[in-house]
């Protein structure tokens, strides 16, 4: 199918551009090592299996679920240890986009679309995974919602359908459940990408599903 009155594309950005286990588990343990040794507890590091299921969630909901219940909250100093981790290997270069990502959103800039990417992280990584893997240059709007519990997904796409001119003008790419869900709360189509962390059952209601970031431009032609 082609989508012949999209004028501008979405996208999610940990899972969907942003390989994050590039960076992100390294970082997990050694900002779990240093809290377990700033508390005086000789506590557990989750494996990335079981990080792996909470990727996509906004900060102030991720760094609570990874900790043990009695140690939920002080889920903020977690945050601080693991996001400075992660902020020193993306300034050394560490991490990496999925392949066919800088490709494909020339692709789409070059077809006339406008790209906003919308993310639950907070605004330090976020700016950290734009600048270090030079996403910025594509994209005309941005969001960031892990530290603002007021607003989620849904409320940016429902601003960005009126800015756009309608729910049948964009679309917004994801890799979990709940991008589909926003989406559709928004009144949008979904594309889900299955190279993420959300299973099969996760993208079972998206409109669309793409092996591969390239498959993208089968759906979108060059706006005339």
């Amino acid at each position: 199918m082609i989508l012949k009155k999209v004028k501008a594309v979405a996208f999610d950005m940990d899972g969907t551009l942003f390989n994050s286990f590039s960076v992100s588990y390294d970082a997990i343990r050694e900002g779990f090592q240093k809290f377990w040794s700033e508390i005086g507890v000789n506590g557990p590091t989750p494996s990335w299996e079981n990080i792996k299921v909470l990727i996509g969630l906004p900060s102030y909901m991720f760094f609570p679920a990874a900790l043990p219940e009695t140690y939920r909250d002080q889920w903020k100093l977690l945050h601080k240890f693991i996001g400075e981790a992660e902020h020193r290997r993306l300034t050394q270069g560490l991490g990496r986009t999925f392949d066919g990502v800088h490709e494909t959103l020339a692709e789409l800039r070059a077809r006339g679309y406008s790209l906003a990417l919308l993310s639950n992280a907070s605004r330090v990584y976020f700016d950290s995974i734009c600048d270090s893997c030079d996403l910025r240059k594509y994209f005309s709007k941005f969001s960031y919602l892990g530290e603002d519990p007021a607003r989620n997904k849904t409320h940016v796409l429902l601003a960005w359908v009126k800015e756009f001119g309608g729910a049948d003008r964009i679309i917004y790419v994801g890799d979990r459940k709940a991008d589909i869900d926003a989406s559709h709360a928004a009144g949008i189509k979904a594309v889900g990408v299955t190279w993420g962390y959300g299973n099969p059952v996760e993208l079972k209601d998206s409109d669309w599903i793409i092996d591969s970031m390239p498959d993208l431009l089968n759906l979108l032609v060059p706006i005339t």
